[in-house]
């Protein structure tokens, strides 16, 4: 039996590869983003996250009001297998989106940009139950994105 490809891969990078990297993935009042150019904010985010120590099962609370913010770090978040968890001392908050790492606090355009010298790929499968995981908890986002739709 054949094992299923990654959630991160299979709700962003399979769209590009398969030939869909111009087609709208993301449409907020903030801007919108094609699958391709999703890929690369949440890749650059997810490199930028890991080089603040952010790894495969540490804890991270997510706490964004903006859409637009809020996919690309959902999106990141599960490129790097976390674990979502309000209590943790890894979070990302606010408006505008700022990173605390416990005693460091960065503003989240910057490690965006940082990321971008070096993106975080997509496992290509996931460990345990991860993804089925992340669809219940990111559902809003996931499920749309493993469709193929767009989202809003």
């Amino acid at each position: 039996m054949a094992r299923v490809q990654s959630i991160a891969f299979r709700a962003l990078d399979r769209h590009v590869v398969e030939g869909r990297a111009d087609e709208l993935a993301l449409v907020t009042p903030s801007g919108s983003l094609s699958y391709a150019q999703l890929l690369h904010e949440s890749a650059s985010l997810a490199g930028g996250l890991r080089d603040l120590g952010l790894r495969a099962g540490a804890p991270v609370a997510l706490s964004v009001p903006d859409r637009h913010t809020w996919v690309v770090s959902v999106l990141a978040i599960v490129r790097l297998g976390a674990e979502p968890d309000r209590e943790a001392g890894f979070r990302i908050e606010g408006d505008p989106a700022t990173i605390h790492t416990g005693d460091e606090k960065y503003e989240l355009e910057l490690v965006l940009r940082a990321g971008r010298v070096d993106p975080a790929r997509a496992e290509m499968h996931d460990v345990g139950d991860y993804g089925e995981r992340m669809e219940r908890t990111y559902g809003d986002v996931l499920a749309t994105l493993l469709h193929g739709g767009t989202l809003t």
